[in-house]
């Protein structure tokens, strides 16, 4: 059965992690990343090939390296996506953080000298992960409503402003041998237990707090969420890098305190995860 026309339909990439569920119930058009770990090669398509990631990652001694969408993958998503809509936007992760937002662009510039009588458009979500996720579920909802490519894309770029990533390190391990930090921090940390509690939005990156337990990081997640969405009507995606029972027991939390018009919970794409490592849990969100 053929999709109903709308005036604007969503591309986006893999590094949003987004399951094949919400994929299907929102029309949306992925390009897909590869990951390679102790030299093979995965298509991030989200087949069962990928789901023992974290735990190969926990035995191997190589940094894994994921490689963006060529052009030609993202523009093949346009026209597919163009088939059923007027005009395309395409959202992608960080530009700071991959090539996928400079593919996307040559995309667009090909996809638009094809079809002068339709737009393809690209942003750069300026994040990635399950925030990319929010970013692009708020687009297609709508897209879904039928405004045009302008609104849309607005809309996409005020939840941009808004969105928070803040998660929970189970060891600094990984992002020591991805050269992001010295031996000596990684020492430090797991010899007093600690959990960094990081953060990753528009408006900080870093860590945010040190806490010394498991539980005490996951409180300290809880507090940062109760303190922004309070009150108000809530979009969550809790995230997990092989943690699910941490993720599942925040989730609960989160509909048993929080006013939520959507939370769900996905596992963290392998293009951070490879340098963040097992055992991650946290969550993304922004408010009405």
């Amino acid at each position: 059965m053929s999709q109903k026309k709308r005036k604007v339909a969503i591309v986006t990439d893999s590094a949003a992690a987004l399951s094949p569920e919400l994929i299907s119930e929102h029309g949306l058009n992925v390009a897909r990343m590869e990951i390679t770990i102790d030299g093979s090669t995965f298509l991030d398509d989200g087949s069962p090939a990928l789901e023992g990631f974290y735990a190969r990652l926990h035995t191997s001694e190589s940094v894994p390296t994921t490689t963006a969408p060529v052009p030609e993958k993202y523009l093949e998503k346009m026209r597919l996506a163009a088939e059923n809509a007027d005009d395309v936007l395409c959202i992608t992760v960080s530009a700071r953080l991959s090539a996928a937002y400079d593919s996307a662009l040559v995309a667009a510039e090909i996809f638009n000298e094809e079809n002068p009588e339709k737009s393809a458009r690209v942003l750069d979500s300026q994040l990635a992960a399950s925030s990319q996720a929010l970013i692009v579920l708020e687009a297609a909802r709508q897209a879904s409503r039928g405004v045009d490519i302008e609104d849309v894309e607005l809309s996409a770029s005020e939840v941009v402003a808004k969105v928070r990533l803040v998660a929970m390190l189970d060891t600094l391990k990984y992002i020591h041998r991805s050269g992001r930090v010295p031996r000596i921090a990684v020492w430090a940390t797991d010899l007093l237990s600690i959990k960094p509690v990081m953060e990753f939005s528009i408006e900080k990156i870093g860590a945010i707090a040190r806490p010394r337990s498991t539980q005490r990081g996951l409180g300290r997640i809880r507090a940062e969420m109760e303190s922004d969405l309070a009150g108000k009507n809530a979009h969550v995606n809790i995230i997990h890098a092989g943690a699910s029972q941490n993720a599942e027991h925040l989730r609960e939390w989160v509909t048993e305190n929080l006013n939520t018009s959507e939370v769900f919970v996905t596992q963290f794409h392998p293009f951070m995860g490879a340098h963040t490592g097992p055992g991650l849990v946290g969550a993304s969100w922004w408010a009405e």
